[in-house]
């Protein structure tokens, strides 16, 4: 059965599917594996130690017989970071302490039976679209979240209790998802600040209309998934927070600055709803709109100001003459 790699563009369109053929969790103490290349795409996940993975460009004389190493980098792997090798990737791990590792392997193939299909999930996600779509076959990752180990151990674990292809499939497929995730997020990161601002200005330009995160999200033109999870992280508040915070703030200027009717305040500001505007409020301020209203009324009344010792030029340079000390001004 022929075997592709996850970058290759059949991939995208027919019925193929990564099928598990190794895995294993151990700890590995003072190893050396010797260089090594084969049909299958594998995942290492680092538990505790550390470790180095070797990686080779190589040229190969038909047949295989004899291979050219090119040029040489080593990726140094610690405790929450993994590291996905596409096939046919020349390679070698170095562990120079006690470690504790988690392995998966598996060849993509084509493959009717299998429940899912890489081309239905590249079209649910477009994370992993990007990586499926991307040139890049060795792929690093930090898993922050441990949502990638969770999806590794379920792995490993249902790998040996074979019977029940159904849920190896399931898992590959949390397995992908939370991987392309991840090299979305670093393929993005530097721009992430930039995307945050772009959003902010979008909201500050409609934030009287209705306002939805998908809707956002494509005036950005980014996924609404990242737009929430990297606004949140610049911003230290949910893109929806965000939002009413804005809202509530224009609101508190026209309850003190004008006389228009709370429930025109409400429509005025952007909320669907008198109730949902009441409730928005009241969390942001700790009170209700008229109680706002009532205690901040008097900063939009009349104000006198007292100057002392204050000197007053006229505008005129023929009409000159000093103001009275501890002149008494009254703003209207």
């Amino acid at each position: 059965m022929n075997a592709y790699s996850l970058s290759d563009p059949q991939v995208r369109q027919g019925r193929f599917w990564p099928k598990v053929e190794a895995c294993y969790s151990r700890t590995w103490d003072h190893y050396d594996m010797p260089p090594h290349f084969h049909n299958r795409a594998e995942i290492m996940y680092v538990l505790k130690g550390e470790c180095l993975v070797h990686l080779y460009a190589y040229s190969a004389e038909p047949g295989g017989q004899q291979i050219t190493v090119t040029r040489h980098r080593r990726e140094r792997l610690r405790p929450g970071e993994f590291i996905l090798l596409d096939q046919e990737v020349l390679h070698d791990i170095e562990v120079p302490e006690t470690s504790y590792m988690l392995n998966a392997e598996f060849r993509v193939c084509r493959d009717e039976e299998a429940l899912l299909s890489l081309a239905s999930l590249a079209s649910s996600s477009h994370a992993v679209a990007a990586l499926l779509e991307g040139e890049s076959r060795v792929l690093r990752g930090v898993d922050r979240s441990g949502d990638v180990l969770h999806a590794l151990e379920k792995i490993v674990e249902a790998f040996s209790q074979p019977g029940d292809r159904a849920l190896l499939d399931v898992l590959l497929a949390e397995l992908l998802l939370r991987v392309a995730d991840i090299a979305q997020d670093d393929a993005i990161a530097p721009n992430a600040r930039s995307y945050v601002q772009q959003a902010m200005d979008y909201i500050a330009e409609h934030l009287c209309a209705p306002l939805r995160v998908g809707e956002i999200a494509r005036a950005v033109n980014i996924a609404p998934a990242y737009l929430q999870r990297v606004f949140k992280q610049t911003m230290d508040v949910t893109l929806v927070e965000y939002v009413n915070r804005q809202r509530v703030e224009q609101a508190r200027q026209l309850l003190m600055f004008t006389d228009d009717a709370v429930v025109d305040v409400a429509v005025a500001t952007g909320f669907n709803s008198r109730q949902h505007f009441f409730r928005v409020f009241s969390a942001v301020t700790g009170m209700s709109p008229q109680q706002f209203r009532k205690e901040h009324r008097a900063r939009s009344l009349p104000q006198t100001f007292l100057f002392d010792n204050a000197v007053d030029h006229s505008y005129s340079e023929l009409d000159r003459r000093r103001a009275k000390p501890q002149s008494q001004i009254t703003v209207n």
